[in-house]
């Protein structure tokens, strides 16, 4: 496994200790959303803009009830980032 995809599935691990996911989420799915927070965090996108990235996708694209929850991943994802990279 590849650093990257292991960085990625570290990110869905957290997403989902994290998240009450909804039963017709697919592990394509979180990947896709992990993916993307890692390229975010590695671009150097400041944690507001991480924190409203994932709190659209919980709130509409994955039609969770907002929560702190999203915030949360985005500390944890950026920890495991930069202790890894």
């Amino acid at each position: 496994m590849s650093d990257r995809a292991g960085r990625i599935g570290g990110i869905v691990d957290i997403m989902t200790r994290n998240w009450d996911l909804p039963a017709d989420c697919n592990a394509g799915e979180l990947y896709t959303y992990a993916e993307i927070l890692l390229d975010r965090i590695e671009a150097g996108q400041d944690k507001a803009a991480l924190y409203a990235f994932l709190a659209d996708a919980q709130v509409k694209s994955l039609e969770m009830p907002a929560s702190d929850a999203s915030r949360v991943i985005v500390d944890k994802a950026v920890d495991s980032v930069r202790l890894s990279g």
